[in-house]
């Protein structure tokens, strides 16, 4: 029998360190609900969790910036669908002047409105702004996290013919078709940021879904290996008791 070196004691205090060092790993899991609570966990996996969580908040981004651009486009379908209704007056005031029913003074009050009409279409372009930037103009919108081909472009610059006092029907019919076509590629872009926001949603999701199953604990199975963590220590220190203990069989001998 040796009293110097207690090596069942050793063995018992090297099992309750390991077994302390796993018990608190489970700890901080459980508590976090991550798997990964430190680099130490999985150094590979913290990486790619990283990498996707950056590409699911950039794409969460591009996804905001569609919505805005979106929101940007309502802007400018209500301000040209009103010029469009200014025009609309405009092609009528011009088709009751040009009639041969009217004396000059009733033509005259007429193409004024025109005129009038004209002022406020181009007021109304003017004022067409989204935090400051006009709406009717080449729009570009970053619509993904990938540097060459993420943008989505909608051309939606207006250019109005100005209706005067001499202007005829064929030039209110201009003015409508410039409208018109304005209107169509806005309709169009709005349609494709739909689109865009639902696919990048979507995306979102399942990135996610793909770093949840790299950085988030299963608390069921973290849970076991705390328990049986947290028994094997207890047992430990429990052996670690009885070895003390025998050590005080060599009192027998000396007495």
């Amino acid at each position: 029998m040796r009293i110097n070196t207690n090596v069942g004691a050793l063995n018992a205090t090297r099992n309750i360190f390991v077994n302390e060092m796993a018990t608190n790993s489970s700890m901080a899991k459980l508590s976090s609900g991550l798997r990964i609570s430190r680099a130490a966990d999985d150094a590979a996996g913290l990486s790619i969790a990283n990498k996707l969580r950056t590409q699911s908040r950039s794409l969460t981004q591009a996804a905001s910036n569609a919505e805005q651009g979106s929101a940007m486009l309502q802007i400018a379908e209500g301000a040209a669908s009103t010029i469009q209704r200014i025009i609309e007056r405009q092609k009528e005031l011009i088709t009751q002047a040009t009639s041969a029913g009217n004396n000059s003074t009733v033509t005259a009050t007429l193409m004024t409105e025109v005129v009038t009409l004209q002022t406020e279409a181009a007021r109304v372009q003017g004022a067409a702004n989204f935090q400051g930037a006009s709406v009717f103009a080449s729009l570009v919108f970053q619509v993904s996290d990938s540097a060459t081909s993420g943008t989505v472009t909608v051309n939606s610059g207006l250019t109005l013919s100005s209706l005067t006092s001499t202007s005829t029907l064929a030039n209110a019919d201009t003015s409508l078709d410039t409208v018109n076509s304005v209107l169509a590629t806005i309709g169009a872009g709005q349609n494709v940021l739909d689109y865009t926001v639902q696919n990048l949603k979507a995306a979102v999701v399942n990135i996610r879904a793909a770093e949840s199953t790299i950085r988030d604990v299963d608390m069921a199975d973290e849970m076991a290996n705390f328990t049986k963590n947290n028994i094997l220590k207890q047992a430990a220190e429990a052996m670690l008791s009885q070895a003390n203990q025998g050590s005080q069989g060599v009192l027998q001998l000396l007495r």
